[in-house]
């Protein structure tokens, strides 16, 4: 492979301790191209030794270094090795001494077929955990890459690795297009075309439901009673009551020997 690169910002270390507990860390982080096959001899060529500053705080004790360092290592020495998985890239992590001199802290290793076999020109963030000398895990290491001209599929996984998140665009967070199904109703034909439409009739609908409720507050409807079967007959018509016609017979007073004129 020709001109393959990997560009990799060291960006910091979260909780990683000391070999003295009661010493403050000034830590600075040192990074090379390394092999885990040893018939494969590495020159100083091919291993790219870089190294970051030293991180130096005086309020905190150093346990989280931070550095942002920028770094660019050349893979075009991989297309004359048959197995790219045997190369990985070491970060070692070392307290800078002064009287005492250097001190390893702790590395982390990360298969380089881990990071090249993403699509070119993509920045991606990832975490690997840091392993002590003895092998225990001794806190987080965070940095970035993105790769140039290299394509290869991974063939392994560092036992050790944590997460690694890719950088996500807008457009791959953006949520998905809902579809919904078209209805033939919804196609009014809204300017003449020629053609006759042909309306189909509506079904007939139900009669409205009879409401009821229970307790008070609420009006309710109850069903029309159904058809009496009985036929009652029909009420006769009222008698017409006759007088006889008043005459002379039907004064109150008879004539007598007492009624006279006396007047």
């Amino acid at each position: 492979m020709e001109s393959s690169f990997i560009n990799l910002k060291l960006i910091s270390c979260k909780d990683i301790h000391a070999f003295n507990f009661f010493q403050k860390l000034t830590l600075y982080a040192q990074a090379s191209i390394s092999s885990n096959n040893p018939r494969i001899q590495l020159n100083e060529r091919n291993t790219q030794q870089q190294r970051t500053q030293t991180h130096r705080d005086i309020e905190e004790d150093g346990t989280n270094p931070e550095w942002n360092c920028d770094m660019r290592f050349d893979l075009a020495f991989l297309s004359s090795h048959s197995d790219p998985a045997e190369f990985f890239l070491c970060f070692e992590f070392r307290h800078d001494g002064v009287i005492l001199g250097d001190k390893f802290i702790g590395e982390s290793r990360v298969p380089i077929t881990d990071l090249i076999n993403d699509v070119d020109g993509i920045t991606r963030f990832v975490s690997y955990e840091i392993r002590s000398a003895e092998g225990k895990p001794n806190g987080i290491f965070n940095f970035s890459y993105k790769t140039e001209g290299v394509q290869i599929q991974s063939l392994q996984i560092l036992d050790g690795r944590i997460s690694g998140y890719p950088v996500l665009t807008p457009e791959d967070c953006a949520p998905a297009p809902v579809i919904y199904p078209i209805s033939e109703i919804e196609r009014p034909c809204c300017y003449s075309t020629g053609c006759s439409v042909q309306e189909r009739p509506f079904p007939p609908t139900a009669p409205p439901p009879v409401s009821y409720s229970y307790g008070g507050g609420y009006d309710y409807c109850y069903p029309p009673p159904p058809p009496s079967m009985y036929q009652y007959p029909s009420p006769t018509p009222p008698r017409e009551r006759m007088y006889p016609p008043i005459g002379p017979e039907a004064s109150h007073w008879q004539p007598g020997p007492y009624f006279e004129n006396r007047w």
